[in-house]
């Protein structure tokens, strides 16, 4: 394990190594069209429903987490989704670093009804069962895993 790995937000001027980031992966979709990936970064970066944030050691970035956020009025409260979680290598220390960060985003929110977690099989290394349970997820469905609030360990 890196004893400088760190997170933080990822800001505008990280949109280009966010998109270099998704166009190293094999067989993502971004590599049909660069420019509007680069796009679409830009815009996420400005969006104030969601967060993005960096796992890097040093100024190196091993990876990301993109969540969004939706107000659910009539539960009082909000879902977070994780819409993108990508670590080169399949670091799990990074992974459950980024994971830890958003957990912590949601508690700062402190109305956060539930964390649900969009598996991309196709794009994402499977951590599998272990990491996410020590978070604190729980399955839902087939391809979703739900964090109810509590962080485990």
């Amino acid at each position: 394990m890196p004893h400088d790995l760190t997170t933080r937000p990822a800001r505008a001027r990280d949109a280009e190594v966010l998109a270099r980031l998704c166009l190293e992966w094999e067989g993502a979709p971004a590599r049909k069209s660069p420019e509007l990936l680069l796009e679409l970064w830009v815009q996420t970066l400005s969006d104030d429903d969601s967060s993005v944030y960096l796992a890097l050691v040093g100024e190196q970035v091993l990876g990301f987490v993109h969540v969004t956020y939706q107000a659910r009025p009539a539960r009082l409260g909000w879902r977070a989704t994780l819409e993108e979680l990508h670590v080169v290598a399949q670091m799990e220390t990074a992974t459950k670093l980024l994971l830890e960060r958003v957990v912590k985003e949601c508690r700062r929110r402190g109305d956060v009804i539930a964390l649900y977690l969009l598996t991309q099989p196709d794009l994402e290394p499977h951590y599998g069962e272990g990491l996410y349970a020590e978070l604190g997820f729980v399955p839902r469905g087939r391809d979703v895993l739900v964090w109810q609030g509590d962080l485990k360990g």
